[in-house]
């Protein structure tokens, strides 16, 4: 794999990949995943499903599509047109539609889970295990938590820049089976934090190694690969 010179411990995704410069630099420069937004029109990084292809060309590594409250039949037709290593259901699917998805898709399937920035007072940790537990039941590979934030005037779920309380995934993590990645608010400066803490199987971050909304800045991801080594490394 482009990029790797030594196997870590902690998978890496990041996403909302805008174009295929971002997509060839980022998968040169070790990630495991790279994911791009399809169709998520309330996100600056949203993008269409054509654009997505050219991104899907110029990645060396799987591309995870993310998308958000899609019907099923036409997350199957986005499926069979990008090809992707998984889908990330990053809405509001319920456990019988990502039943029946898996019955149709030949790809993984993530589902992300959101947890209040600053807080989980409003989800508990044992929801969020019996959500983790019932989406797995049905074939879900890979489970993102991930930070949302709500004011006034709307709720944002994911992409937020924003953490949430990491030490409530140790008890979330301690009995569940899925892979599980961490996302929400990661960046070069607290992935050390966040691995030490929370041992995540993954992570998943966009904003933290961004120039601007959907561009990627080369020296933010080497830095934060480079932590990630150094980590491995010393430990």
């Amino acid at each position: 794999m482009p990029g790797h010179t030594l196997e870590m411990s902690c998978l890496v995704k990041i996403c909302g990949i805008t174009n295929p410069e971002d997509a060839a630099m980022v998968s040169e420069a070790g990630a495991d995943y790279l994911g791009v937004l399809v169709n998520v029109h309330r996100s600056p990084r949203s993008v269409t499903p054509d654009t997505a292809r050219t991104v899907c060309a110029a990645s060396t590594v799987p591309v995870i599509v993310l998308t958000f409250d899609h019907r099923l039949d036409q997350l199957l037709s986005l499926i069979s047109f990008l090809r992707p290593a998984g889908i990330q259901l990053a809405g509001n699917e319920t456990v019988d539609y990502v039943k029946k998805l898996r019955n149709e898709a030949p790809c993984e399937i993530w589902k992300s889970l959101h947890i209040p920035a600053g807080d989980t007072q409003s989800m508990t940790t044992l929801q969020v295990k019996e959500s983790i537990d019932h989406y797995s039941r049905v074939g879900v590979d890979k489970i993102v938590l991930d930070s949302v934030v709500r004011t006034k005037n709307k709720v944002l779920m994911g992409g937020t820049g924003q953490t949430f309380d990491w030490a409530e995934v140790i008890k979330i993590k301690q009995d569940i089976h899925p892979c599980l990645f961490l996302a929400g608010g990661i960046n070069p400066r607290n992935v050390t934090d966040a691995l030490a803490l929370v041992d995540p199987d993954g992570i998943d971050l966009s904003s933290g190694v961004e120039k601007s909304p959907g561009k990627k800045d080369h020296r933010l991801v080497a830095a934060l690969m480079d932590t990630i080594k150094k980590y491995d490394i010393s430990h």
